[in-house]
């Protein structure tokens, strides 16, 4: 129960009960609010305040979603190699990381990989969903690389298998050894400044998590 009879902002009555409900907004919606408005932070109620703070909260989404679609484009600069051993990378390994894609080809697309099969061509519908899967496997092993603390993945290696009682879906596979790579300059001038800015945003990103993910996730 708040302690307030009233909202400290505006005044309203804090109630809750058969005639209406008012509340005080809890402190992180406060934090939040204020955050995305950079204004402030202000006790406040449901009354004067909740249509500020479901706008903080789309707010916060697309910021999020900005966030993270930057970081999967600077994160292609991160090295996916098979070798397992690069010459000339001093690196320290953190440990091991997948990552899995299955789509459907479709009926039509069946039909024309069996003529293309008949007549000894290439199939550009199943390569299209072939390519697709690993470009995916490519930015899950990226992203599990980021969080595990990691800058590069060696000794990657990439399996294809079809599923499905009619073998209707493509499945690609792909695992690695995630590494930090200390001598950074022998991947590229910039590598070592994309990376301290992709780990900026990934702080950003944990940073709104712990304090808000009760809040976006409801």
């Amino acid at each position: 129960m708040s302690n307030h009879a009233s909202c400290p902002r505006c005044g309203a009555k804090i109630k809750d009960g058969f005639l209406g409900v008012n509340q005080l907004l809890e402190d992180s919606q406060c934090e939040l609010i204020a955050e995305m408005t950079n204004t402030p932070k202000e006790q406040a109620c449901a009354s004067c305040r909740s249509d500020a703070f479901y706008n903080a909260i789309s707010e916060l989404r697309q910021r999020r979603d900005q966030l993270a679609e930057e970081i999967v484009k600077q994160s292609e600069i991160m090295p996916i190699v098979t070798a397992p051993s690069p010459m000339g990378w001093n690196y320290r390994t953190i440990g091991m990381a997948t990552g899995q894609s299955t789509s459907g080809t479709g009926f039509l697309t069946e039909v024309s990989a069996s003529w293309t099969d008949f007549f000894g061509m290439q199939s550009g519908a199943y390569n299209k969903k072939i390519s697709e899967g690993e470009l995916l496997c490519y930015r899950q092993l990226r992203s599990k690389a980021l969080q595990m603390g990691g800058n590069a993945v060696v000794a990657t290696d990439i399996d294809y298998s079809e599923m499905g009682a009619a073998k209707g879906m493509v499945m690609v596979c792909m695992s690695g050894t995630v590494v930090k790579i200390e001598n950074t300059d022998v991947v590229s001038d910039v590598f070592a400044e994309t990376m301290l800015r992709i780990d900026s945003m990934f702080g950003q990103l944990r940073t709104w998590d712990s304090k808000y993910s009760a809040l976006y996730n409801k």
